[in-house]
């Protein structure tokens, strides 16, 4: 009788949200079936079965943040017999440091699950139990984390309406709730990143709550803001010879379909810069400063919902025109929520790019737990000065890099910028 956990899929991930079940209970299995969508921070990815058999319960509702290794659902197989059914116990005990006082989530007490509603009896009314009253048997279903949740802000449980599965109350539950009629706003759970002033109900106005992604960026964002100590530096690069050499490149390309964008040799040109300046391709880790021979190169790409950072793997060592089929390729299945965890993790530096929105300069905050990362800006036209002195017009661009201050000191920053600025400026060498 295998159980569906949660799995792990990615080094960084504790939890997973189920997002939505794409088979019911009493379905049949096959090997390889999708049962259902887990969301993470940064994507969706499709749940496949590893057993056949028919789906006999499904644990973890619809909106469950379930940790990795925590049963979601249970497949009896041919021959098995079912057991009974069970209540969600998540993998909580490894998240709390024990599970000593750990109540089982199919003991139910009294306070957290009457038989009935005061002065209702479930089914009273015509066509079953109304939506407050959850299942026709009394019970209220919910994960030991929605309890928890639920608790800490001394929310009934019987009143609420369960959204998931076989009426399973969800998180999403509890904190419409919380929304709605669960008490002040200052008493809901907020973390460093998202607290703020209470909303202000002016007339008008629309509350868009925050999505997992926007939560998490948040949260990292400002824990790299407040942690890592950032240094910065800017350069302007003259791209004139860029742009012809791309040009030139691009025309012989259009039959393969390839067309170079400036990122790409800004990317080129910081991966291969790193080879001199291999303090900047490191992470600052718990045991010391881990340098990597390897520039995989994290390219930040702006989603609705927040920012994704898809890793090209071995920059330094792939073509101008392998860096461009692997980052549109990275960019548009991240715009679409189908990166896989790996292709989003494990990036040693990193590019963000404005440039395409007329942004003249700006600072970026260095994504942790590498150390450092490179703005890059539009591209301007302004008059400038050639080798005879005489007035000519100039393509620029400026360069911005942030880096942690622990790891990389100024002086560093500037002479990497300056072998950055030197290969942009000398842009065959970038082919060679």
């Amino acid at each position: 009788m295998p159980e569906v956990i949660m799995p792990k899929m990615g080094d960084a991930m504790e939890a997973g949200t189920l997002g939505t079940w794409l088979k019911s209970e009493g379905d049949e299995v096959e090997v390889g079936d999708v049962l259902a969508e887990i969301e993470t921070d940064k994507t969706t990815m499709e749940l496949t079965a590893e057993d056949a058999g028919i789906l006999q319960e499904i644990i973890a509702g619809e909106g469950d943040n379930v940790p990795v290794g925590g049963a979601i659902a249970v497949i009896v197989g041919e021959g098995e017999e079912a057991p009974p059914r069970r209540e969600a116990k998540q993998a909580e005990d490894g998240a709390r440091g024990d599970g000593a006082d750990e109540t089982p989530a199919a003991t139910v007490t009294e306070a957290e699950a009457p038989e009935k509603q005061e002065g209702k009896a479930p089914g009273d009314e015509e066509g079953g139990p109304s939506p407050a009253e959850g299942p026709a048997d009394g019970r209220v279903r919910a994960s030991p984390i929605v309890r928890r949740l639920a608790g800490e802000h001394n929310i009934d449980l019987s009143g609420i309406r369960g959204t998931g599965p076989a009426g399973r109350i969800v998180e999403r539950d509890v904190r419409t709730a919380l929304e709605t009629d669960g008490g002040p706003v200052e008493e809901r759970p907020a973390d460093s990143a998202t607290a703020g002033p209470a909303p202000t109900s002016a007339p008008g106005i629309e509350l868009k709550p925050l999505s997992r992604m926007q939560r998490v960026v948040g949260e990292r964002m400002q824990q790299s803001w407040q942690q890592v100590p950032h240094h910065y530096a800017t350069v302007g690069v003259h791209v004139d010879d860029l742009l012809a050499l791309r040009k030139l490149l691009n025309a012989g390309l259009e039959e393969d379909g390839i067309k170079l964008s400036i990122n790409d040799f800004v990317m080129k040109a910081c991966a291969v810069a790193l080879r001199k300046f291999p303090k900047l391709n490191s992470l600052w880790t718990s045991e010391g400063i881990e340098w990597h021979a390897t520039v995989d190169l994290a390219m930040a790409v702006a989603l609705e919902d927040g920012l994704i950072t898809p890793v090209i793997k071995d920059v330094a060592n792939k073509t101008l025109s392998g860096i461009s089929i692997a980052a549109k390729e990275l960019a548009s299945r991240a715009r679409e929520g189908k990166l896989e965890p790996h292709e989003f993790q494990g990036g040693t530096f990193t590019v963000s790019n404005m440039g395409m929105y007329g942004v003249e300069s700006f600072t970026a905050i260095v994504n942790p737990p590498s150390v450092a990362i490179v703005a890059v800006s539009s591209l301007i036209r302004r008059p400038g000065f050639d080798a005879e002195d005489n007035v000519v017009p100039q393509n620029t661009m400026k360069l911005t890099i942030g880096s942690d201050h622990r790891v990389v000191n100024g002086t560093e920053n500037a002479l990497y910028l300056a072998e950055v600025k030197r290969l942009l400026q000398r842009p065959t060498l970038l082919t060679v």
